[in-house]
């Protein structure tokens, strides 16, 4: 059965079409994403503003022809924290399925933390030790801790990177107050996070596909790499090259970060952001090790297709 699954994010409208073979195994046929941002300007306001929401109608429009260029059975799409978060939110799935016909599943966090868990889970073996997912969307953040037994524990926080930016509005490049803010937001806000992975004794962070794509992308590049994080299903980052990259992307500008080699165009407004958030995370939950997984929301969705649980 061949399978179309759109994630509808703040930023990025991502579309994985997939080919489920037998239960446990499918075939990615086609994998693409486009930055809508459908997040833009909404975070503090909570409402999404008309050009974002044209941006989102024309890329879903854009997916439909791919996936009836596909010939796919079944179309699955599910929308997260900048669609569920907004007053309007719901106005724009009933457009959209007047519009185009496309039925959009808006998800809580919680729902969202647990696909995320799926898709990671079918990229990284999880063993007896205890290890912390971190997926850093625009609208929401989601921390799950996880071992070989299943989730122990999962948390969804508004603290996406395009929220963080419309709430803080920091100066570009970040000052000492900005720094300052971030550190206060992230004590504040992140204070079960930690106690978690404590008591669960965590070491390890797996990176769940976004920013931590565009972290490898850059470090390869630097390398001399032009490979893609979507060629690989994981990969473990060499922490002092991610700190070099960090204190590289934290003290330059707009204008200086997007021509960083590796960086695309439409993380660079909050890459140095969500680059602190990481780095704040390491430090403080005391991680020692830093895991990739390619794998991420949609391909948790697949998951549960093989499983025949949707």
């Amino acid at each position: 059965m061949r399978i179309a699954v759109i994630d509808l994010g703040t930023n990025t409208f991502n579309l994985l079409i997939a080919d489920v073979l037998t239960p446990g195994e499918y075939h990615s046929v086609f994998n693409t994403k486009i930055a809508v941002k459908i997040g833009e300007g909404a975070m503090i306001a909570g409402k999404l503003l008309p050009k974002p929401m044209q941006r989102a109608k024309d890329a879903l429009a854009e997916y439909l022809g791919i996936i009836q260029e596909h010939n796919c059975e079944k179309t699955l799409a599910f929308a997260t924290s900048g669609i569920r978060s907004t007053s309007n939110g719901a106005d724009f799935v009933a457009e959209v399925k007047s519009e185009l016909g496309l039925q959009i599943n808006v998800i809580d966090g919680l729902e969202e933390a647990s696909l995320i868990y799926e898709g990671v889970d079918l990229a990284i073996p999880f063993g007896d030790e205890p290890m912390l997912i971190m997926d850093i969307g625009g609208g929401s953040t989601e921390f799950i801790i996880a071992d070989k037994t299943g989730v122990l524990w999962m948390k969804s926080y508004r603290l996406g990177i395009s929220r963080v930016l419309q709430m803080l509005e920091p100066n570009d490049p970040v000052t000492e107050a900005d720094i300052e803010n971030l550190n206060n937001l992230f004590t504040e806000q992140l204070s079960e996070l930690l106690q978690k992975s404590e008591e669960f004794k965590v070491r390890t962070l797996i990176g769940s596909s976004g920013s931590f794509d565009s972290f490898i992308e850059m470090i390869w590049a630097k390398n001399g790499s032009d490979k893609l994080a979507n060629s690989v299903i994981r990969e473990e980052f060499n922490l002092e090259e991610l700190k070099q990259l960090h204190e590289r992307l934290i003290s330059n500008d707009y204008d200086t970060r997007i021509a960083i080699p590796g960086l695309v165009e439409m993380r660079v407004d909050t890459i140095h952001l969500a680059s602190y958030m990481v780095q704040w995370v390491l430090i403080h939950c005391g991680l020692e090790r830093l895991l990739l997984s390619s794998y991420a929301l949609k391909e948790g969705v697949l998951h549960r297709v093989m499983d025949n649980r949707i």
